[in-house]
């Protein structure tokens, strides 16, 4: 039985990504990303590693990799094996603009410029969320609060990618109550290519505050994944659909319109930060109405579960029986999973 067990970790050793660095230290794990000089190492025992890509001697990786070289002329699809310190085998497909050719050849560790693992959309299953709190609260001879909660959930299998959001925010300055609202947004994805894809749409809001008191929308449309993989992420879509407004007066109205939606978000220094912006901007068909509702904010990741935030949120309504401009500042703590 122990025979078994010590067989079955050397097994696991061998067939790990491991980094050879130049003060002797060796770092197993599962290579993630490149980026800016930053090597990112998830390992069993210390979970995700930033590592100095200028203190690495050699590297093998367990998987194959997208790479990338300084001139941008050609990558490379391929594994990573040991070599000569300040080396590396590339054992792959070289990819370039006079097309493709089987490749096993050293390559020094110097002109590499990014790597990152693929993403396999084609028969994937996987599930992320991630949970933002901001509490705020503050006594003086007026008391003020501040509540904001954020809840997002990606759940993909195969060619289908769903993502279920909802939001809350109130906040009060003694007994003025200056923000009250809730609400959610789901979206189905299906891939028709490993980049393109046909998205359906539904987002409803409750405010107690506003004029515009409810809205509701929902749409359908064309797609497109320019890539989403361990650097970032970035889609665009193009919807058709139906808006409709709801007021605090209790009268109603609702048009057809077409929209773009966008997600964009970057990774830097060895995912230590997130550079990030969705939204989406809408016009109404045979009205003058259009609305923006979106945010862009920065998150610092403290390790890969705990995260702090700052982000800027607009919703804003206009061309219609009454007009909505709400701006929100927020800064919090997430949890990622």
């Amino acid at each position: 039985m122990l025979l078994v067990s010590w067989s079955t970790l050397f097994a696991a050793a061998v067939h790990a990504g491991t980094v050879w660095m130049d003060n002797g230290d060796r770092i197993t794990g599962t290579i993630l990303s490149l980026d800016n000089g930053i090597l990112l190492v998830n390992t069993p025992y210390g979970g995700d590693v930033r590592l100095q890509f200028k203190h690495v001697k050699t590297l093998q990786s367990d998987k194959d990799l997208v790479i990338r070289d300084k001139t941008i002329e050609h990558d490379y699809y391929a594994k990573l094996l040991r070599a000569d310190s300040g080396k590396v085998v590339v054992d792959g497909v070289e990819r370039s603009p006079d097309g493709q050719a089987d490749v096993k050849t050293d390559v020094a560790l110097a002109s590499l410029d990014s790597m990152t693992r693929p993403r396999r959309l084609w028969g994937e299953t996987s599930v992320s969320g991630k949970f933002d709190l901001s509490l705020n609260q503050k006594t003086a001879s007026v008391n003020s609060q501040d509540f904001a909660a954020d809840f997002s959930l990606d759940a993909r299998r195969g060619l289908w990618r769903n993502i279920l959001s909802a939001a809350w925010h109130r906040s009060k300055d003694g007994d003025d109550t200056g923000t009250d609202n809730y609400g959610g947004d789901y979206t189905l994805d299906r891939f028709l290519t490993d980049k393109a894809f046909w998205q359906g749409r539904l987002r409803y809001k409750r405010d107690y505050v506003e004029e515009v008191s409810r809205q509701s929308a929902y749409g359908t449309g064309p797609g497109y994944q320019f890539w989403d993989d361990e650097l970032g992420a970035f889609s665009l879509s193009a919807l058709v659909g139906r808006i409709e407004y709801g007021y605090s007066d209790g009268g109603n109205e609702g048009f057809y319109a077409v929209g773009t939606r966008w997600n964009y978000a970057r990774y830097l220094s060895g995912k230590q930060f997130t550079v990030y912006t969705m939204g989406e901007v809408y016009r109404a068909l045979g009205a003058a109405g259009y609305g923006i509702n979106g945010e862009i904010g920065l998150r610092y990741n403290v390790n890969s579960t705990l995260s702090l935030y700052v982000k800027y949120a607009r919703d804003q309504v206009s061309g219609s029986r009454e007009s909505m401009n709400e701006s929100t500042y927020g800064t919090g703590v997430g949890l990622t999973w």
